[in-house]
């Protein structure tokens, strides 16, 4: 499973701690989180995700969602490419590698 992706020379980190701080972080579940529009969504992900990176290699995480809102801006906004390839690398995180059940689950009976 890849869980980084370098994009405009910035270090995003998916995975388990990440989704573990989004979710702390946010005070949502995922259920709740998966019903706000991607125009809500998609800059929490890109800050939590670039704070988990941080905090992976020690760094003092010294950005605020302000600064992906404006990163996003400077960068084409919504819909550019930095946005859809961000978006992307994120789905795939979050579905690449993950074991396909195949066929109908086997029951125990006793």
């Amino acid at each position: 499973m890849n869980n980084k992706v370098t994009l405009l020379d910035i270090d995003f980190h998916f995975g388990i701690g990440f989704l573990s701080s989004l979710l702390e972080g946010t005070g949502l579940n995922l259920i709740e989180l998966g019903k706000q529009p991607d125009e809500v969504l998609i800059p929490k992900i890109m800050f939590y995700s670039r704070a988990y990176a941080m905090t992976r290699q020690g760094l003092e995480i010294d950005f605020t969602i302000t600064d992906i809102f404006d990163l996003v801006d400077e960068n084409g906004g919504i819909g550019s490419e930095f946005w859809n390839s961000f978006s992307l690398a994120f789905a795939n995180s979050m579905s690449k590698d993950v074991p396909k059940q195949e066929g109908k689950k086997k029951v125990v009976k006793k």
